[in-house]
């Protein structure tokens, strides 16, 4: 998720339209589930939860304990995991953007809080 929703706020930002984007990627080896079955991007996928405002799903606070366990894991048999690391910085800052007045953010908010992602002007 965390890679795909850097890529789309990339080029989004240099232009690109992300319905269009995330058409390359479905159609060549960046195909992965959160392209084409969970996209972050809002307006690009109806019925999920990037197009419902980042409500519903698997909560960002459970992404960020998953990869709290995983980190502990490969502490404990002496391996490193640095994308792990890195995206459980990042997913801190979600859950942190969390307020008590609003319900849990789903994971693939990382697109609006960490990227400043909107949905795509029409």
């Amino acid at each position: 998720m965390a890679t795909i929703t850097e890529t789309l706020a990339l080029g989004s930002a240099v232009g690109l339209d992300p319905k269009q984007l995330t058409d390359v990627f479905n159609s060549s080896s960046a195909r992965c589930w959160s392209s084409d079955a969970y996209n972050p991007c809002p307006g690009v996928m109806e019925g999920v939860p990037s197009s419902s405002d980042y409500k519903g799903g698997f909560g960002a606070h459970l992404m960020l304990k998953d990869l709290r366990l995983g980190l502990q894991m490969a502490e404990g048999a002496g391996r490193p995991a640095h994308m792990a690391r890195l995206a459980s910085e990042l997913y801190a800052q979600v859950v942190e953007s969390h307020t008590a007045t609003t319900p849990p953010l789903d994971f693939s908010a990382i697109y609006r809080v960490i990227y400043g992602g909107e949905e795509p002007k029409k």
